[in-house]
């Protein structure tokens, strides 16, 4: 994984990195947000896929958990707001 944290690009690998929390699934990440936690950096290397770096906070791997089997719930308009906001920056030029 490449991080990049006050303008500065080191290689962290991914099994040892355990304060993010990352996914390339855009839904998850947009609940995500809702819940509550900070997205760390969009890692657009790969083309054609996202990676979406989180900080991890308490009780991420439990929302996560909960996300996927239909037991969480945030509030829909702000739901939409992060899948847009969340395109937009895929879809932006750097």
């Amino acid at each position: 994984m490449i991080k990049k944290l006050h303008k500065k690009t080191e290689y962290v690998p991914a099994e040892t990195d355990h304060e993010h929390f990352q996914s390339h699934d855009l839904g998850l990440v947009a609940f995500l947000l809702c819940a509550g936690y900070e997205m760390e950096i969009m890692d657009k290397s790969v083309r054609n896929k996202v990676l979406f770096i989180l900080k991890r906070g308490d009780g991420i791997d439990e929302a996560t958990k909960n996300y996927w089997n239909f037991k969480a719930s945030v509030d829909p308009q702000s739901y939409f707001n992060q899948m847009k906001r969340l395109k937009n920056e895929i879809f932006s030029c750097d």
